[in-house]
């Protein structure tokens, strides 16, 4: 009968433990975004949302920004994923634990981009580049904290 209590607390402590392994996850969201003086984006392109474009006209020049990758993920602490946003574009994300990554950016396989953030919900971090034709390209990345008002998750 003594056994019973230690196996209550050793299961209660696993527990514990692995919902607090879960609570470190870092769920986001990225989004490969494409810059452009056109109305219109290609076939496979929507315009991004109103929250978004907002913070992309307030420091960019274009007239349009179209969503061309919208990708979910959840990584643990400590742990990197790849996240696959085209075919020349691969964004390489390690959970550096409290809202912490460092980011890879990979185009056409080689580095384009490496550096270390914060994700603060709904705040989006947005990086990108020069691409042809006076367009460019976009990386929005944020943390997708459910609890947070305007998070849009992937459709």
């Amino acid at each position: 009968m003594r056994k019973a209590p230690r196996v209550l607390a050793t299961a209660f402590f696993l527990f514990a433990a692995a919902a607090a392994a879960s609570a470190a996850d870092l769920k986001l969201e990225a989004r490969l975004i494409w810059g452009a003086n056109d109305e219109k984006g290609g076939p496979n392109c929507k315009p991004v949302d109103a929250v978004l474009a907002s913070k992309l006209n307030r420091s960019f020049k274009w007239k349009g920004y179209f969503e061309i990758t919208n990708e979910i993920a959840s990584i643990p602490v400590n742990k990197t994923r790849d996240l696959r946003m085209s075919p020349e574009c691969t964004l390489r994300i390690k959970n550096l634990g409290g809202s912490r990554v460092e980011i890879n950016f990979i185009g056409q396989g080689k580095e384009v981009h490496k550096g270390s953030y914060t994700l603060a919900p709904p705040n989006w971090l947005v990086l990108g580049g020069d691409c042809t034709n006076n367009t460019a390209w976009f990386i929005g990345l944020r943390a997708n904290d459910a609890t947070s008002p305007n998070i849009i998750t992937k459709n």
